[in-house]
């Protein structure tokens, strides 16, 4: 594998995780890259960092906090899974990783692939760190039959890698295969020209470069609709948090209707809940034709369009509105919520809370809803 750390020395990515090193700084890195394009973590890695700077910081913050600095990077379960490691390595290991990794692996959150990306990178430990990129090279090294996703596959990868792997520098090993994967033998269009195994990769010789790993059958992805709504009352919006289980675990949203709903539908809900006279879609609730009644609110609705936002597993087809209520009396206020009735009020803060503009900017959102932001 001589020719493997030459190429790295030559080709390596200037990442700024690897200038810097330490184990809970390598431990950030590597659970940011996770499903994560290298792009996207290069800016919220330093601001993370620099807020949580080691275990203690970390698990002594909010949840609401972490989320909002890891807002945008999607899969929140991470986030989630860093709190709960970083409490957990102050309680049994006084505040610092520990080397080994069978010790790492009793970290909650840290698996086979995380605990030998520490242990190698962080502490020259001689331990396979098998991801996507891995089992991709090595299927195609050796013209493996392997479904990346089945568990035997990752044995016979893991048993390969530790027989190459050197004693000297085994972090370099693990990053020179991340790199070749993610530069040079990529899923779709390898650049075998440069790969430094171009003489001896089996699936190159054969020219069935693509054909390894196999691949199982895409599934057919669900697809749902929903209708998102960004409420305002007077100056404050209305929001609300996610249940701690299930898709986007912990974060805030907007209220979030089943089914794509016309304005005129959206206009109907509305007025149920809110116990207002039905308004045709185009006009507001309360008519200027028609006497002020100031227990009932103006309500201006706008339409933000379309928007569809793709998980690992499941499809968002959305549409969303803007929503503006405010008072109908005339010495009513469109800046704030004491002119609207105590009733008006009340419905609302069934739906979810409202906030100011101050505190919604401090809210994590799942990214899913960033068209409606």
């Amino acid at each position: 594998m001589t020719d493997l750390l030459t190429w790295y020395l030559e080709n390596r990515r200037d990442l700024p995780w690897r200038k810097h090193r330490t184990p809970y700084s390598t431990w950030i890195s590597e659970a940011m890259l996770q499903q994560t394009r290298v792009t996207t973590v290069l800016d919220y890695y330093p601001r993370f960092l620099k807020r949580f700077p080691d275990p203690a910081s970390l698990a002594a913050a909010s949840e609401d906090e972490v989320f909002k600095y890891w807002e945008g990077l999607g899969y929140y379960s991470r986030a989630r899974n860093l709190m709960r490691g970083a409490a957990y390595i102050c309680e049994h290991f006084d505040g610092s990783l520990p080397s080994r990794p069978d010790l790492l692996l009793e970290i909650p959150g840290i698996g086979p692939y995380m605990s030998g990306a520490i242990a190698s990178l962080a502490f020259d430990y001689p331990e396979p760190a098998v991801d996507g990129n891995c089992i991709r090279i090595y299927s195609r090294l050796h013209a493996l039959p392997v479904v990346p996703s089945e568990k035997r596959t990752y044995d016979e990868i893991y048993s390969r890698v530790k027989k190459d792997m050197p004693e000297e520098n085994p972090g370099d090993f693990n990053e020179a295969l991340m790199d070749l994967g993610s530069l040079v033998c990529t899923p779709k269009s390898p650049r075998c020209s440069l790969c430094p195994f171009s003489t001896t990769c089996s699936a190159h010789l054969l020219g069935k470069e693509t054909d390894f790993p196999l691949k199982k059958p895409k599934k057919e992805t669900p697809v749902e609709e929903h209708t998102i709504l960004k409420i305002y009352a007077g100056d404050r919006i209305l929001v609300r948090k996610r249940p701690s289980q299930g898709l986007l675990a912990g974060l805030f949203e907007l209220i979030d209707l089943p089914g794509n709903l016309t304005q005129e539908e959206v206009s109907e809900w509305l007025l149920s809940i809110l116990g207002t006279p039905a308004p045709k879609a185009e006009e507001s609730f309360t008519s200027e034709k028609a006497p002020s009644d100031p227990t009932k609110p103006k309500a201006d609705i706008r339409s933000l369009g379309a928007s569809r936002h793709i998980f690992s597993h499941l499809r968002w087809n959305m549409v969303g509105y803007e929503i503006r209520l405010s008072s109908s009396s005339p010495s009513g206020s469109s800046a704030d919520t004491s002119s609207l009735s105590d009733d008006i009020s009340a419905m609302l803060q069934k739906l979810g809370t409202l906030v100011t503009p101050e505190e919604y900017s401090s809210l994590a959102f799942a990214s899913a809803l960033s068209a409606y932001r």
